[in-house]
C-alpha cells in the first residue's frame, strides 16, 4: 500500500477524535511547552516525518499546537520510564527453543496513578507494521512486539554526554518497531538516524533508554548510546541484560554515573548483575516457568559493586524490587532517607514477551505475588479479533474524579519537577526536630525479613 502524508494525518486525527476526553485531560496538566530546538519540530521533519504528520492530525482534531503535544510527549516520558532490569533469552540459552524478552519495571508506588493513563493498544496504521505498545497512542508509546515477532524492552539511564541534534528513544523505538521486522532492520536505521540524549544523571535519565532488541529468529542486540558514542552487544550464548547503567560504553567517555559518583545508582548495578548470574546459572534450561521466578527474584548481591567505595545501604538492588529498607529507615527517624528510597521505588509491573509465538505475558505488580496475565496477539495481527485492550477514559474514576479541581491541583503538583526536591527538605527538617541517637550500619544491608 502507499503511503501519502494523508495517512499519518488522518490517524492522528482520528486519535483525536476516539480518545478526546483523555487528551483533554492531559492538555489541562499544567506544563511549559517549551522544546529544546534540538529535539523539535525539525528533527521529526528530517528523520521522522511521518510522526510530525500524526501529531499534525491530532492538533488539528484537539484544536491544539504541534510543540504542546511534544511538550506533553516529553513529559510523559519523564513520568513512565525509570529504574527497569531488562534481560533477552534465546536458544542455545532456552530449553524449549523459545525466546524470549523480559522487563520488570519499577517506578515509586504513588506514580501508579499515572499508569491509569496508560495501557495496550495496537499501532494500526494502513501501510506500516502493526505493534502493540504501552502509554497513548500517536503521544506516547514504548513498544513492545509487533507482527513479525520484532521485540523491545528497555531501562532509564543517566549520563553526562548529551546534548545535540537527533531523536530520542522512545521516538526511534516507534519507528523501528512500525518499519522493521528483525534485528538487521533495527540495526540500519539505528545506523542512519542522529540520537538525542538528555545530560543529566538523575532526572535527565528518565528521556535516556538503554534497549535490548529481539527478534522472533532468536536474534538479540543490546544498545547504549550517548550523544555522541554508541555500542550494539549482540547476545552472546543467547542471553543478554540490562539495567539504568552503561555496561558495555566506557563510562568515562559517556558519564554514566557510577556507585561512587551516584550512589543511588548502586541498585542498578547489583540488580543487572544478578541477572546476568542467574541467566548464566541456568543456561540451556531456561523456559517460562524459570524466568518468571527469576523476575521474581529477591537476593541482593551486594558484591557487585565491591570495586567501589560506597558501603552504604542497597535500596532497589533486587531483581523484584520492594521498600526493603523504608521501615528501618522510619524506626529510625531518617525520614530523609526514607522518602529517598520511596522515590527509587518498587516493582509496579512485569512483562515477559515470547516473539516467536506473538505472546506478551503481563503481570500487575510485583511478580513475586501477583500472577501474569497471557495475551495472545497473533488472533489479532492477523485481524481474527481484539481483546479489551482499547484505552480505559470512560471509567468512573477517569471522568469523574480526576476532573475535579481539587484533584486536577493535585495530579499537576505531584507532575512537578520540584515535588522529590520538597518532600526531602521536608524529611531533612524532621530529622532536625526529632533527633535520635543510633548506629548506623557500616556494611551493606537490605532488610528483607
Amino acid at each position: 500500500m502507499k503511503i501519502t502524508k494523508a495517512t499519518d494525518y488522518n490517524y492522528g486525527f482520528y486519535i483525536g477524535k476516539r480518545f478526546r476526553h483523555l487528551f483533554k485531560i492531559l492538555l489541562n496538566l499544567d506544563i511549559k511547552n517549551k522544546i529544546p530546538k534540538n529535539i523539535g519540530i525539525s528533527i521529526l521533519k528530517e528523520y521522522y516525518p511521518q510522526w510530525l504528520e500524526r501529531l499534525r492530525g491530532l492538533a488539528a482534531s484537539l484544536g491544539t499546537s504541534i510543540e504542546g503535544l511534544r511538550a506533553i510527549s516529553i513529559y510523559l516520558s519523564k513520568a513512565i520510564m525509570r529504574g527497569c532490569t531488562a534481560s533477552f533469552c534465546a536458544p542455545p540459552a532456552t530449553r524449549d527453543g523459545e525466546v524470549y524478552l523480559c522487563w520488570n519495571i519499577d517506578f515509586f508506588e504513588a506514580a501508579e496513578i499515572i499508569g491509569r493513563f496508560f495501557t495496550f493498544y495496537i499501532s494500526e496504521i494502513p501501510g506500516y507494521n502493526r505493534y502493540v505498545a504501552f502509554g497513548i497512542p500517536c503521544l506516547f508509546g514504548v513498544p513492545l512486539l509487533n507482527e513479525f515477532g520484532l521485540s523491545c524492552v528497555g531501562a532509564a539511564v543517566g549520563m553526562k554526554d548529551g546534548g545535540g541534534r537527533g531523536l530520542m528513544d522512545t521516538e526511534i523505538s516507534n519507528l523501528c518497531m512500525e518499519s522493521c521486522r528483525d534485528v538487521s532492520d533495527v540495526l540500519n536505521v539505528y545506523k542512519n538516524v542522529k540520537l538525542y540524549s538528555f545530560p543529566g544523571i538523575t532526572g535527565g535519565m528518565l528521556l535516556n533508554l538503554n534497549f535490548i532488541w529481539g527478534d522472533a529468529e532468536g536474534n538479540g542486540v543490546a544498545i547504549e548510546h550517548s550523544s555522541n558514542y554508541i555500542h550494539y552487544e549482540h547476545a552472546r550464548d543467547g542471553i543478554l541484560a540490562i539495567a539504568n547503567h552503561h555496561q558495555f560504553l566506557d563510562k568515562r567517555l559517556t558519564g554514566s554515573p557510577t556507585p561512587d559518583e551516584l550512589p543511588a545508582i548502586s541498585g542498578s548495578y547489583c540488580r543487572v548483575g544478578r541477572m546476568w548470574k542467574l541467566l548464566r546459572e541456568n543456561k540451556g534450561r531456561i523456559d517460562l516457568s524459570i524466568l518468571k521466578n527469576i523476575m521474581a527474584d529477591h537476593h541482593l548481591e551486594a558484591e557487585h559493586i565491591k570495586d567501589y567505595n560506597y558501603k552504604g545501604p542497597i535500596d532497589d538492588g533486587t531483581i523484584c524490587v520492594h521498600y526493603w529498607n523504608i521501615p528501618r529507615y522510619l524506626k529510625e527517624r531518617r525520614f530523609k532517607k526514607a522518602i529517598e528510597a520511596y522515590f527509587m521505588g518498587k516493582t509496579i509491573g512485569s512483562v515477559i514477551i515470547q516473539p516467536k509465538r506473538l505472546i506478551i505475558n503481563s503481570c500487575s505488580g510485583n511478580p513475586c505475588n501477583r500472577p501474569y496475565k497471557t495475551i495472545y496477539f497473533r488472533p489479532i495481527f492477523e485481524g481474527k479479533g481484539y481483546p479489551s485492550l482499547s484505552i480505559k477514559v470512560a471509567t468512573k474514576l477517569n471522568t469523574r474524579v480526576l476532573k475535579s479541581p481539587g484533584i486536577r491541583n493535585l495530579r499537576n503538583f505531584i507532575f512537578k519537577q520540584f515535588f522529590k526536591r520538597w518532600l526531602i527538605i521536608t524529611g531533612t527538617i524532621l530529622e532536625k526536630l526529632t533527633p535520635m541517637e543510633r548506629k548506623r550500619p557500616d556494611k551493606l544491608t537490605n532488610c528483607q525479613k
